[in-house]
């Protein structure tokens, strides 16, 4: 009998699509994070813990040191991949001066009226060339000198957002002037960008999209295999049985078959049972027959035969004496 193809309910197939929908938002959710963390998240709150002043400071290249070599190479300026390994790389070091009113009257008020005019100007023309004995020698200006100079916290970064080739070229000149901004926590730090707005939200994005939808999917997956799915297996049997007790209600009663006795009989079969009730009954209308005549004869024999499976005949004595009949 072939299988009946069974039709399912639009309720079936809501919840076959609902569940399918779910378990794709997991998985795409999951590997989202993952891949957000090291590129997104992870910076994202570097940058934060960094406490880098959003003031800008202003900044003159010092030096570029230009190294080969896995070992010569801990960090680099500016490299694009942030999981690309480094065997040569571009070291840009600057003064900064930190554009801090305190600190500035502080700093100023030491130097000259003339060195003073001369140090706006030097600020308002970017083309200036300073000259590297003077960039390391005038400690009274600068906040810090030979800080490390990166584009970011990282240092790294993908085309077209960071090109590291206009980058290096922007910056690498001895006496380049730019703004730069410097970490509160590691003032050898500098960046060339910051925008902390855009920080905050590339971290809500990054953590507010997948993470929800992740726990979303695993709660709805959670009771739909704990509740949902598991009410209808219980439902299913019950159906199942109502049917066969429809079935049988239309057929009828069935009877089953009693097995024909095999083999020898024995006191507990039916077979022997029917046989002895059989015996007892042939017995008895033959003791009643007898009973009837006037006289009886000693050693009267009666042949009684036995029905059923046994196929033989048994042969009872009687012996009277010379009392009634009634005393048997």
């Amino acid at each position: 009998m072939e299988n009946e193809k069974i039709e399912q309910t639009w309720k079936q197939k809501l919840l076959f699509y609902t569940t399918a929908f779910f378990v794709l938002l997991g998985i795409f959710s999951l590997f989202s994070f993952l891949f957000l963390v090291p590129f997104v998240i992870d910076p994202a709150f570097t940058t934060i813990f960094m406490e880098f002043d959003e003031e800008p400071a202003h900044c003159v290249t010092l030096r570029t040191d230009r190294r080969i070599g896995a070992s010569n190479c801990s960090w680099t300026s500016c490299r694009e991949g942030c999981t690309k390994d480094i065997y040569t790389c571009t070291q840009i070091f600057v003064n900064y001066k930190a554009a801090n009113r305190t600190n500035t009257s502080t700093v100023l008020s030491t130097v000259p009226p003339q060195a003073l005019l001369m140090r706006e100007k030097r600020a308002i023309l970017d083309d200036y060339d300073y000259d590297e004995d003077d960039l390391s020698n005038d400690h009274e200006e600068w906040t810090f000198q030979e800080a490390k100079l990166l584009p970011n916290v990282k240092g790294c970064g993908y085309p077209p957002m960071l090109n590291c080739s206009i980058f290096l070229k922007t910056h690498q000149e001895i006496g380049s002037n730019f703004s730069c901004y410097y970490s509160k926590v590691d003032p050898s730090l500098v960046i060339s960008h910051l925008d902390m707005w855009q920080v905050y939200m590339n971290l809500v994005y990054a953590m507010a999209i997948p993470i929800p939808s992740f726990i979303i999917s695993v709660v709805y997956l959670a009771f739909a295999y704990f509740k949902i799915y598991n009410e209808d297996e219980e439902e299913a049997p019950l159906e199942k049985n109502a049917e066969d007790i429809d079935m049988e209600g239309d057929s009828g009663p069935v009877e089953t078959p009693i097995p024909p006795a095999s083999g020898g009989l024995t006191p507990a079969s039916e077979a022997f049972r029917e046989d002895l009730a059989s015996f007892g009954h042939h017995l008895k209308v033959a003791m009643v027959d007898d009973m009837s005549r006037d006289s009886l004869v000693d050693g009267v024999s009666i042949g009684v035969p036995i029905g059923g499976s046994i196929g033989k005949t048994m042969t009872t004595s009687i012996s009277t004496t010379g009392g009634p009949v009634a005393n048997i």
